[in-house]
């Protein structure tokens, strides 16, 4: 249940804290007091999108903080998943909303995003406001009503089937992607031919190409390699550099009986002159090996050419010329297997088609069998609601596919193959036509309250709000309505807004909304009534601002009534 709610600087409601209890409590009181807008703060806590016009005129920041208590196993999960601890089945949710656009929100103390608070918020509480009733006009939110009461096991299958279906659409994507492209590549096929020949004929390779400047580069700098090779052998030959390192070496192993130091120093000596003299013999062939040949040198440059005109013709550096070539062959190579390629593709496509389908008709067989318990049930809450010649069926969308079909994907949607219309009669006799063509606005009122009591029953919601589910009805159909309402609320806490005196008297706890104006600004205020304030708003409810003692008497047979 919602134990407590405090609101600060949100609309019209300044410093605001309300305790709640168990069970149903009624929210009356003038149209514009902020009865709404207390549901508004309340589905800040439940994760809806914040605006920073909520925000109190002149103030920087609204917050809003709510103590939840919960009995639900898949909120205990999700809490287990996000690392959020809990004492005693107790959730303290805080928003913040600031004016520089910061949106805070806090479980526990702790942060979370908006989407994980909207996720448990969905297990916590569910809030009915105006427009819902008018959702049932709207085909395409009836499937949603139909999937809210499934089990876990057909949240799975719906996952499964999605990842199945996206499966099937990207394989999908391929094959129409590869159709397209071979018709455009089928036009192109000549041209790639001829690409592809002039490359043959090319015979370029990345390790030619730098072998070939590595020898023009030889033969441009051939004076001075060839000075400095000359030079660098004299320099130890000519100069006698060898034979005054094996002198020096001799002179120091006269001295190695004398010292072991002085033996070191004459083999370091004889290493460094071979070493030398091994280098003064590879420098010799060099210089001996050393040719200038002006014809290969041509012959260099007219390979080259080849490079650099396919470098400017394409306007890529050799890397990137192998690579087009490589992708060249395979453009050829998958034009030359399109049947293949495409055959393949095909038994891909086909068997992932066949997967999906297998899940979207388990989907539509659960469907099915939940709708035939949302008919039995539905049918009993609405004669509790007076709808006691009701004939309602759901009725589900012609199919007829098989496995040739595995090329259409307009077959599957996000959910299935299902579309689902409500068929309503609410009299007797009459054929059933669907629910946006036939219902009053109060029959669209009672059939919304009949679906809320079955699925409240079903997804063990801690509180279910209704914000004048009541509107448009009157009389025995008020008490009616009352009635279910109060059902609801021995299992589940129930908070009401409404301006039927039927729906307040039988409420365990009033609570009465007004408005105070206090210097040059206005407050929303909250009121616990007491027996006596509650027979007096209860007559003013019947009557008016002409209320009298017959309207005090029956305001407090009203209240006597639903006590007992």
């Amino acid at each position: 249940m919602l134990s407590q709610l405090k609101i600060k600087n949100f609309a019209i409601i300044d410093d605001l804290t309300i305790a709640f209890d168990d069970q149903m409590t009624v929210l009356t009181g003038e149209t514009g007091s902020g009865k709404s807008i207390i549901i508004d703060a309340i589905n800040l806590l439940l994760g809806e999108r914040a605006s920073n016009e909520m925000i109190r005129f002149d103030k920087e920041k609204a917050i809003v903080e709510g103590v939840f208590f919960y009995d639900n196993p898949k909120i205990k999960q999700l809490l287990d998943e996000s690392g959020i601890v809990d004492e005693e089945n107790m959730l303290i949710i805080n928003r913040e909303i600031s004016k520089n656009g910061r949106n805070l929100c806090r479980l526990n103390g702790q942060f979370i995003t908006v989407n994980q608070l909207k996720q448990i918020g969905s297990y916590l509480v569910d809030v009915h406001v105006q427009h819902d009733t008018t959702r049932l006009i709207n085909t395409s939110n009836y499937l949603y009503f139909i999937d809210s009461f499934c089990d876990e096991s057909f949240s799975d299958d719906l996952k499964t089937y999605q990842m199945s279906l996206n499966k099937y659409l990207e394989t999908m994507k391929k094959y129409k992607q590869l159709i397209k492209e071979n018709e455009q590549n089928q036009e192109k096929l000549d041209f790639y031919q001829f690409q592809q020949n002039e490359f043959k004929q090319a015979n370029i390779s990345l390790s030619e190409y730098d072998e070939l400047n590595e020898k023009r580069n030889h033969y441009i700098n051939y004076d001075k390699i060839f000075e400095n090779l000359n030079t660098a052998y004299h320099q130890l030959v000519e100069n006698k550099v060898l034979e005054n390192i094996y002198d020096s070496a001799n002179h120091l192993s006269k001295l190695s009986t004398i010292s072991p130091k002085y033996s070191e120093l004459n083999d370091t000596l004889l290493s460094a002159y071979y070493q030398l003299d091994d280098l003064s013999k590879i420098l010799s062939d060099e210089i001996q090996d050393l040719d200038y040949n002006p014809n290969e040198l041509d012959q260099i440059e007219s390979r080259l050419n080849v490079y650099s005109t396919l470098k400017r013709k394409y306007k890529m550096e050799i890397e990137a010329l192998i690579d087009y070539q490589k992708g060249l062959n395979e453009k050829m190579e998958k034009i030359e297997n399109f049947d293949m390629i495409l055959k393949d593709l095909q038994v891909a496509l086909k068997k992932q088609f066949e997967e999906t389908l297998s899940i979207a008709l388990k989907l539509r067989e659960q469907r099915k069998n939940v709708s035939k318990d949302i008919e039995m049930n539905l049918l009993n809450h609405l004669r509790d609601l007076k709808l006691s010649n009701t004939t309602f069926h759901i009725v589900f969308n012609e199919i007829s596919i098989d496995e040739s079909q595995y090329l259409n994907d307009k077959i599957f949607n996000d959910t299935g193959l299902d579309t689902v219309d409500f068929h309503v009669s609410f009299n007797l006799g009459e054929p059933t036509k669907p629910l946006s063509k036939v219902a009053s606005g109060g029959e669209l009122s009672r059939f919304m309250l009949g679906l809320k009591t079955i699925l409240t029953e079903k997804q063990n919601l801690s509180t279910i709000i209704f914000d004048e589910i009541d509107t448009g009805v009157s009389g025995i159909t008020a008490s009616a309505i009352s009635q279910k309402i109060k059902s609801i609320s021995k299992y589940t806490q129930v908070l009401c807004i409404s301006h039927l005196p039927q729906v307040a008297s039988i409420s365990d706890h009033h609570l009465y909304i007004s408005k105070v104006e206090e210097n040059n600004r206005t407050y929303t205020n909250v009121q616990l009534l007491n027996e006596d304030e509650r027979i007096l708003e209860i007559a003013k409810m019947i009557a008016g601002d002409e209320v009298n003692d017959v309207v005090i008497n029956n305001a407090k047979n009203l209240l006597k009534i639903n006590t007992n």
